[in-house]
């Protein structure tokens, strides 16, 4: 019996890649530090059954149309971002992802960690944590009573969360225990918010010129595009920090790159940017001390990206044994190939 075959654009987790070349032949592209190219993509898919990919991947018409004959497109997002979807229906080509609608293991481990990064990096730029790394890597150890390095505190400060879903009340949770105060701004009021947390609900104007802390969590939509801007940013206190952890277009970059540099407000931490996957970050941003950057690794935790990987796996082999998919962002191509 010949084996189905797949590509995998990225080095998965092991117990993912055993249950899958048990059953299939598999090549896997080897190189986890940036996404894929085109020219990979499309060299890799070539005669191939299934396609593995992930956020970030750009599965367009090229792609898709350069093996007519695949069976299925699974990604390990919980949506179709990035891939051609209305190609893949035209050469009914099912395309799958991951289903966060139910509770099972893993999936409010995923907000967890979202908002442990959150926090991570409001912590990491008010306390000047990457500058004091450097410092120290220099040759430099100014000492516990020095005058260099001096952040913000955060204990007993107050936090405004923008978005207040799953990930918005688990950082909440954690600014209560800091004691923090605790002002959000959402499409509408959540009475539960108010009470578990004793939050107050506030404009959106009226929470940028109130908090020490902005966290900018809010679905990403045409509405929420560029969020904050020269005018937002304007808004807040010169002593004040803006962390991003939704995505990137939420936050114009050139006006918070102009802010900081006129110390508008005291500094940013960002784990998403515009232009993804692919993004070209202005050089003096980069160059910024006051500024904390990471590779948008919210989910970048070992134990639950295997949750995440092995969720996908099971899904291509429960496929390629005939069954439905749990997740399909195209169903109505299933059967019909």
């Amino acid at each position: 019996m010949v084996k189905p075959t797949l590509f995998i654009t990225q080095p998965v987790e092991a117990s993912a890649l055993r249950k899958l070349t048990a059953l299939m032949e598999v090549e896997v592209h080897p190189d986890a530090t940036k996404t894929i190219s085109k020219e990979s993509l499309i060299n890799g898919v070539r005669e191939k059954d299934y396609l593995f990919c992930r956020l970030g991947d750009q599965i367009d018409a090229d792609v898709i149309g350069a093996n007519k004959n695949l069976k299925l497109i699974a990604t390990m997002a919980t949506g179709s971002g990035g891939i051609d979807v209305n190609t893949a229906t035209k050469l009914k080509i099912p395309v799958i992802g991951r289903d966060i609608s139910n509770q099972k293991e893993g999936y409010s481990g995923i907000v967890e960690e979202t908002a442990d990064l959150t926090w991570v990096l409001l912590m990491a730029v008010a306390r000047r944590i990457l500058e004091g790394d450097r410092l120290v890597r220099s040759g430099v150890f100014p000492g516990p009573h020095s005058m260099c390095l001096l952040g913000s505190g955060v204990y007993g400060k107050s936090i405004g969360i923008v978005g207040m879903g799953k990930i918005g009340r688990a950082v909440s949770r954690r600014a209560r225990a800091f004691g923090m105060t605790i002002f959000y701004y959402s499409r509408k009021r959540h009475p539960d918010v108010e009470e578990g947390f004793a939050a107050a609900y506030l404009s959106f104007e009226e929470l940028l010129q109130t908090v020490d802390f902005v966290c900018m969590l809010p679905q990403y939509s045409a509405e929420t595009h560029h969020m904050i801007g020269e005018k937002q940013l304007s808004l807040m206190r010169p002593t004040a920090f803006l962390i991003n952890t939704s995505r990137g277009p939420v936050v114009d970059q050139e006006a918070l790159v102009k802010a900081l540099r006129m110390k508008k407000i005291a500094g940013a931490a960002l784990d998403v940017f515009e232009g993804e996957p692919h993004p070209v970050l202005p050089k003096e941003l980069i160059a910024m001390p006051n500024c904390v950057l990471t590779p948008h690794m919210g989910s970048a935790v070992a134990e639950k990206r295997e949750i995440m990987v092995n969720e996908i796996a099971d899904e291509i082999i429960a496929f390629s044994q005939g069954k439905a998919p749990s997740h399909p962002f195209n169903p109505e191509v299933l059967g019909r190939k």
